[in-house]
């Protein structure tokens, strides 16, 4: 490890935002991360999961889902994201001779105890364990707009008034619907906060967001502004607003969104979406069992029981560690966003410490 930089497998996910995370992640510990393509379909995922790792590390079981065969010289670590590479990275530190390193960040969907470390958020609800920590956001950085896109959107922003506020839209999820009554409150938030301070909103939306609801949002926004939809073969301005806006505001449905807006270095003002029904009596479920939390939490540990997500827990803890602004004050007076320096190196200290042990 001296002198060098260890070696790093990352095995791709399938979601843009967990490879975003992985990518940060490894950027943290090498200049040249090795990344392995393809992942396993569902069904070999599952019958892995089953089967165990009772037939142990042959060379069939580490063939790649590309065709090709993970083969040494083994690295000295292997970050994953989710469920999806478990098997597939328990088998690779097994043929290591237990030299690699295995990191998962987000949830395992598996025993805690079968990784080196887990890099977790809130809404995940993973038990504490000395091989985990709950950061406040995802390791989501903000994507850098070109040289060229920035000058662009800064020819289409200039004649709006400051302050100008980013309004960033999310979509229909698993925990949040956004429906005509999230597209009112959108645009009345929007309203009240530069109706404020005479400056001007840009609205991007995603390919989650309904077009119906960034119709809505059109319409009813009463203040200067320009509303963007995310279209094939249209310049997105997204990457561009995180860095010229004077504040954004971010629907609560997704968590990588958040996290890039958090670390983009301005106030950042939280609006919610329509809670889906499940959601709301998942929590009044445990609020009313809360003497079975040792139990679920034992089980979780174990693989055996996967707690639902609760956007609200990562959104509490984001707004007690500082990360997001109380909504009526986001354009008014200087910034106090914070940076994400301390939580990348409380990271990379922690991923290192485990490759020297």
């Amino acid at each position: 490890m001296a002198g060098s930089s260890p070696s790093v497998w990352v095995l791709s996910s399938p979601g843009a935002g967990d490879n975003a995370q992985l990518r940060t992640l490894a950027g943290l510990i090498t200049p040249e991360p090795v990344w392995q393509s393809g992942f396993d379909p569902l069904h070999r995922v599952v019958f892995d999961r089953l089967v165990g790792l009772s037939k142990g590390p042959s060379e069939l079981k580490l063939r790649s889902p590309d065709g090709t065969r993970f083969a040494p010289p083994w690295p000295d670590l292997v970050l994953i994201a989710g469920g999806r590479h478990v098997i597939n990275a328990c088998r690779i530190r097994a043929a290591s001779g237990e030299r690699t390193r295995v990191v998962c960040l987000g949830r395992p969907w598996a025993p805690l105890g079968w990784f080196d470390l887990i890099v977790t958020t809130p809404q995940y609800r993973l038990p504490q364990a000395e091989n985990l920590v709950t950061l406040d956001l995802p390791l989501n950085l903000p994507p850098q707009a070109s040289d060229g896109a920035l000058a662009h959107w800064q020819g289409e922003f200039q004649h709006l008034p400051r302050p100008l506020l980013g309004v960033l839209l999310g979509g229909d999820s698993g925990s949040y619907r956004f429906d005509k009554i999230a597209a009112e409150r959108v645009a009345r938030t929007v309203n009240e906060l530069v109706g404020r301070t005479g400056g001007s909103a840009v609205v991007v939306g995603s390919p989650r967001t309904p077009v119906k609801a960034l119709s809505g949002i059109e319409r009813r926004i009463a203040v200067p502004n320009q509303v963007h939809g995310l279209r094939r073969q249209a310049p997105n301005p997204y990457a561009s607003i995180l860095q010229l806006a004077d504040a954004l505001l971010v629907t609560g449905d997704s968590a990588s969104m958040l996290a890039e807006a958090c670390t983009a270095g301005k106030p950042v003002g939280l609006v919610d979406l329509k809670e889906r029904t499940r959601s709301r009596l998942n929590r009044k479920l445990r609020a009313l069992t809360s003497g079975l939390a040792g139990t679920t939490e034992a089980l979780t540990a174990r693989g055996l029981w996967l707690p639902a997500r609760d956007m609200p827990a990562l959104h509490r803890r984001a707004a007690a560690s500082g990360w997001l602004t109380d909504t009526d004050s986001l354009l008014q007076g200087p910034s106090q966003a914070r940076t994400p320096e301390k939580p990348m190196k409380k990271i990379r200290e922690r991923v290192l410490a485990l490759l020297d042990r």
